[in-house]
C-alpha cells in the first residue's frame, strides 16, 4: 500500500515538475482569486453560545430566553459612576435625554431616572429605612425651605451658622453638620483653584450615601442594528462614545461611563481578537521566514516555501467562505495555525530535495529520491492529521467542530500544494546549491543521543506522575476569561459585580404564569446559595399601607416647605454670609472639618464677584435636581403589577406571555468552585434553568466531555488507518506513543500553571495531536529505511522535524502577545504543548528505536 501511495505522489509530483513555471503561476493567479473571494464573504462571529451544538437542551433553554426578551442580548449597558449621586443622577439624565431622541437607539431604560422609581422610589425601602430616611428630610426642611426661597450662598452661609450655635438643641445634630462642612471644605477648595466640584445635596441629607466613594446608575440603551456590517451594533456604539465623550468634558471629567453588554463586549472582543491575530500573523511570518532561512540557508528555497503557504491559506480561506461562511473565536486562529502546520510537508519534501541538488543531482533526480525517503511518510502524515482535526466533527463542540474541518481541509490542501505546486517550481532552481552546513545541528542531535536514555525515562516518569494531575484539569467556561481585562466592555462588565442587583452572571427561569413566578421565586430563595430571586411580582413594594401611612405622616413640613416660592426672598450678601460662617467656625472649632471649612473661607476674594459666582455655581450646581427629587417622592402611591412601568414590566413579562425568574447568587461565581455549587443546589430544585450562570457551567461539562470525545476518536482512528497502511501493531504504537505521552505532559502543567482549558485554547489538542502524529511518522518511517545501527539522528529527518516544529512555535508564540485572553493563553499552552511534542518525537522515540534495536540483537 505505501509502494503504491509513494508512486502515486512521485507520478503526481513529476507531472508537476514537467509542468513547470507555467503551472505555478496558474496556481498563484488561481490564489490570488481565491483570497479576494475569501476577503469579500468570509466574516467573524464572537457569540461563543454559537460555538455549541443549538440542539442542546440548555442551548435550547438559553434561545427561548433571548427570544422572549432579546433586550438581554441586545441592549448596550452603559455604567455610570461618579463620586456623588447627585452628578451620577444628572449625568444618567441628560444621557437619557440625549439617547431618547437618538436614531441609533430605539428605547432607552434608565432606572432611576424613571417617573415611577422617582415618584415610588421610598416603598422600595424596609419600614426602618424608610423611618429614617424621612427623619433626615424632616430635620432638613428648615433648611430645604430657606434655600428655596433663596438658592444662594449668602442665605447657605448664614443659616449654617445659625444652625451651628443651636446644633446641641436642633434637630439637626452636629454629626450631620460636620458631614456637611467637610463637603463644603472640598467644594471651597476646589472653587478656589477654579475647578469644577458641585456640592452633593443627596450626600448632605442622607448618610449612607455620604460615606460611599463611588455611586453607580446604569442606563440601557437598545441599539439599531445595521445587519450589512460585521458587527450590527457598531455604529451605534461609536454613536454613544461619541455622547458620553462629549459628556464627560460637560462634567469636569468627575463621572466615569463604561459602556458594556453583549454587543460592546463582542464588538470590542472581535478588535481584540482581529487585532491579535493580524499582530501575530505577521509576527509569525516573519519569524518563519527567518527560520526557513536557517533551515534551507537559500533565499529561493525559502520564498518558494512562503509562497506555497500563501496559497494554501488563501485556498483555505476561500473554502472556510463558501462552505462556512462565518469563522467563530476558535476557527479564526486557522490562519496562524496553518502558517506552523501548512510548512512541515514543504519542509520535509524541500529539505531533502535541496540535499541531495547540493549532492549533484538534477531537479528530477532529487525530487525522486526524496519522494522514496519522504512519500510514504507524507502519505501517512496528511490524512492522519486531517483525522485528527476531523475527530472533533461528531463532538456537540460546534466551534471546535468547524476548526477541526477548515483545518483538515487545509492540511489536505499543503500536502497538495508541496506536491505539484512546489515540484513545478522547481524549474526556476537550475545552479548547483551549495552543500549546506548540517554540521552544527548535527553535533546537536549527536550530543542528544547521548543523553536521549536517561531524558527519556525522566519524561516517561515525569508522564506516569501527571497521570494524576489528569483529574484537576479543567475547563474554563467563563467568556469573560477570554476578553481583554482592560478594555472598556470588560471593565464595566466587571463593576456590575459590585451590586448584588445587577449580577450578570445569575440564573433566569422561564414560566407561564404570575403565580408559578411566585412559587418559584420561594422555592429558590429558600436555598443557601441564593442572595435573592427578583421576577416582576417582587417589584410590588411589601407593607405599603404602613409605608404610605409613614410618608403622608412624615410628608407635612417636607411638603410645605417644597411649596416655598423659588427665589421669592433676596437673602444676604455673599460676603456677609462667608464672614457669618467663618466666624462662627472659628469660634467652635480647633480642628476638624469645621476648623478646615473655616481657613478656606478666608481665602475667599469676596470682592471678586467672578470667583464668589463660581463658588455659587459649584454649590447649586444640583439643587433644583434635588428639590424636583424630593417633591416626586412625596408623590407616592399605591403600586401593583398593573401600574409597574411598561420599560421595567416588557424585561419581566415577554408578549407572549412568559414571566422570567431571575435568581442572584450569594457567592461570587467568578470562581468555578461557587458556580458549580449555586448551579448544582438550584437546578436540583428547579431543572429547566436557563441565563449566564447555567450557560457557563453546562457548556464547560459540554466542551469537556467534547475534548474527550474527540481524543477517543483521534487515537482510534489514527490507529486504525496506521494499521492499515503498515500492518504493525509495534509501529503503530511507536508513533502514537510520543503523542500521548506529551498530551499527558501538556495537560498537567495546564493545571500547575493555571492555565485551564478555554473556548479558545482548546485547539491545543487537535494541534498536538496533528504535531505528534506527524512528526511520530516522519521519524519511525524514516527509522524503517536506515541501515541498522545508522540511527535516526543521521539523517535529514530530525532537522525537517525540528524546523517543522519551531515553525509552529514561531507562528503559535507570537499569539501570546494578543491583547485577548483567550488567545494569549492559546499561545501560552501551544507553546508548552509543542515544548513536550518536541521532547517526545526527537528524544523519548529515539530513544526507544536504540532500546528495540538492542532487544533485536540479543535477539529478544
Amino acid at each position: 500500500m505505501l509502494k503504491f501511495i509513494e508512486t502515486l505522489l512521485g507520478t503526481l509530483a513529476e507531472g508537476s515538475r514537467r509542468a513547470g513555471a507555467p503551472f505555478a503561476a496558474s496556481v498563484l493567479f488561481l490564489a490570488i482569486l481565491a483570497g479576494a473571494y475569501a476577503a469579500t464573504n468570509l466574516k467573524v462571529n464572537t457569540d461563543t453560545s454559537a460555538m455549541l451544538d443549538p440542539a442542546l437542551p440548555f442551548q435550547q433553554r438559553a434561545a427561548e430566553l433571548r427570544d422572549a426578551f432579546p433586550e438581554m442580548k441586545e441592549d448596550v449597558i452603559v455604567v455610570i459612576r461618579a463620586p456623588s449621586l447627585d452628578e451620577a443622577d444628572a449625568y444618567a439624565a441628560a444621557l437619557r435625554d440625549k439617547l431618547a431622541s437618538h436614531d441609533d437607539f430605539t428605547s432607552v431604560f434608565a432606572p432611576a431616572q424613571e417617573p415611577f422609581f422617582r415618584e415610588n422610589g421610598l416603598l422600595y425601602l424596609s419600614v426602618d429605612e424608610l423611618e429614617g430616611r424621612l427623619s433626615q428630610m424632616s430635620q432638613a426642611a428648615g433648611l430645604i425651605e430657606t434655600l428655596i426661597e433663596s438658592p444662594t450662598v449668602g442665605t447657605l452661609f448664614t443659616t449654617m451658622a445659625d444652625n451651628d450655635r443651636l446644633a446641641e438643641r436642633s434637630d439637626l445634630g452636629q454629626e450631620t453638620l460636620q458631614r456637611i462642612y467637610a463637603e463644603l471644605g472640598d467644594v471651597v477648595e476646589a472653587s478656589l483653584a477654579g475647578q469644577q466640584r458641585p456640592f452633593s445635596w443627596m450626600g448632605a441629607i442622607d448618610e449612607e450615601m455620604a460615606e460611599k466613594e463611588a455611586h453607580t446608575r446604569l442606563l440601557y440603551a437598545t441599539p439599531v442594528l445595521d445587519y450589512t456590517r460585521l458587527q450590527p451594533a457598531k455604529g451605534a456604539i461609536n454613536a454613544l462614545r461619541a455622547e458620553t465623550l462629549e459628556m464627560n468634558t460637560r462634567f469636569g471629567g468627575r463621572v466615569q461611563t463604561y459602556i458594556t453588554g453583549d454587543p460592546s463586549l463582542r464588538l470590542e472582543e472581535l478588535e481584540a481578537v482581529t487585532t491579535g491575530i493580524g499582530y501575530s500573523f505577521l509576527l509569525s511570518f516573519i519569524l518563519v521566514s527567518l527560520l526557513l532561512l536557517l533551515c534551507y540557508r537559500s533565499i529561493g528555497m525559502a520564498v518558494l516555501t512562503l509562497l506555497g503557504l500563501i496559497v494554501t491559506l488563501t485556498f483555505t480561506s476561500a473554502f472556510a467562505a463558501a462552505f462556512m461562511g462565518e469563522l467563530n473565536l476558535v476557527s479564526v486562529a486557522f490562519t496562524v495555525l496553518l502558517v506552523g502546520l501548512g510548512l512541515d510537508f514543504a519542509i520535509h519534501l524541500f529539505l531533502h530535495i535541496q540535499e541531495r541538488r547540493a549532492a549533484g543531482q538534477d531537479n528530477r533526480e532529487a525530487l525522486k529520491g526524496a519522494l522514496h525517503e519522504v512519500g510514504p511518510a507524507l502519505a501517512l502524515a496528511g490524512p492522519t492529521t486531517a483525522l485528527a482535526f476531523l475527530s472533533f466533527v461528531p463532538t456537540k463542540f460546534d466551534g471546535i467542530a468547524q476548526l477541526g474541518m477548515i483545518a483538515a481541509v487545509g492540511v489536505i490542501i499543503a500536502l497538495l500544494v508541496t506536491m505539484t505546486y512546489g515540484p513545478s517550481a522547481l524549474a526556476l532552481f537550475k545552479s548547483r546549491p551549495q552543500q549546506t552546513a548540517n554540521g552544527r545541528v548535527r553535533k546537536v542531535f549527536d550530543s542528544i543521543s547521548k543523553v536521549s536514555g536517561p531524558v527519556a525515562i525522566a519524561t516517561i516518569a515525569l508522564g506516569v506522575v501527571a497521570l494524576f494531575l489528569m483529574p484537576q484539569v479543567r475547563f474554563d467556561a467563563d467568556q469573560m476569561a477570554l476578553r481583554n481585562p482592560n478594555a472598556q466592555s470588560v471593565v464595566g462588565f466587571n463593576l456590575l459585580f459590585e451590586d448584588p442587583q445587577t449580577l450578570p452572571y445569575r440564573l433566569s427561569r422561564l414560566v407561564d404564569s404570575e403565580d408559578a413566578a411566585v412559587e418559584t421565586a420561594s422555592a429558590a430563595s429558600a436555598l443557601e446559595t441564593v442572595a435573592a430571586v427578583r421576577s416582576l411580582p417582587d417589584f410590588v413594594p411589601d407593607a405599603q399601607d404602613e409605608k404610605l401611612e409613614l410618608i403622608d405622616f412624615g410628608a407635612g413640613g417636607i411638603v410645605l416647605a417644597l411649596d416655598a416660592a423659588p427665589g421669592s426672598v433676596e437673602g444676604p450678601p455673599a460676603a456677609d454670609g462667608i464672614r457669618a460662617l467663618q466666624g462662627r467656625l472659628d469660634e467652635a472649632y480647633e480642628d476638624g472639618a469645621g476648623a478646615r471649612l473655616a481657613a478656606l473661607l478666608t481665602e475667599i476674594d469676596t470682592s471678586n464677584e467672578a470667583q464668589v459666582a463660581y463658588l455659587q455655581e459649584n454649590i447649586f450646581a444640583y439643587w433644583p435636581q434635588l428639590v424636583s427629587l424630593l417633591r416626586a417622592q412625596m408623590n407616592a402611591d399605591y403600586v401593583d403589577i398593573d401600574t409597574l412601568p411598561e420599560t421595567l414590566k416588557s424585561r419581566y413579562l415577554s408578549d407572549d406571555g412568559k414571566w422570567r425568574v431571575d435568581i442572584m447568587p450569594k457567592g461570587d461565581v467568578r470562581d468555578f468552585k461557587e458556580l458549580d455549587k449555586f448551579v448544582d443546589e438550584v437546578e436540583a430544585v428547579i431543572p429547566d434553568l436557563a441565563g449566564g450562570a447555567y450557560q457557563a457551567r453546562k457548556a464547560g461539562e459540554t466542551i469537556s466531555q467534547a475534548m474527550l470525545q474527540a481524543t477517543g476518536i483521534a487515537f482510534g482512528i489514527i490507529s486504525v488507518f496506521l494499521w492499515l497502511l503498515v500492518r504493525r501493531l509495534r509501529t503503530v504504537l511507536l508513533m502514537l506513543f510520543p503523542l500521548a505521552l506529551a498530551a499527558v505532559l501538556t495537560a498537567a502543567t495546564g493545571v500547575i500553571l493555571n492555565i485551564p482549558f478555554n473556548y479558545a485554547n482548546v485547539i491545543v489538542l487537535p494541534l498536538l495531536i496533528g504535531i505528534g502524529v506527524d512528526s511520530g511518522i516522519h521519524l519511525v518511517m524514516r527509522q524503517r529505511q536506515i541501515a541498522a545501527g545508522e540511527g535516526i539522528y543521521g539523517t535529514s529527518t530530525p532537522r525537517a522535524v525540528l524546523f517543522a516544529a519551531l515553525t509552529t512555535v514561531a507562528s503559535f508564540g507570537s499569539l501570546m502577545l494578543s491583547p485577548h485572553r483567550g488567545t494569549a493563553s492559546m499561545g501560552e499552552l501551544l507553546s508548552i504543548a509543542i515544548l513536550f511534542t518536541l521532547i517526545c518525537t526527537l528524544i523519548v522515540l529515539p530513544a526507544a528505536f536504540n532500546y528495540e534495536e538492542k532487544r533485536a540483537s540479543k535477539g529478544l
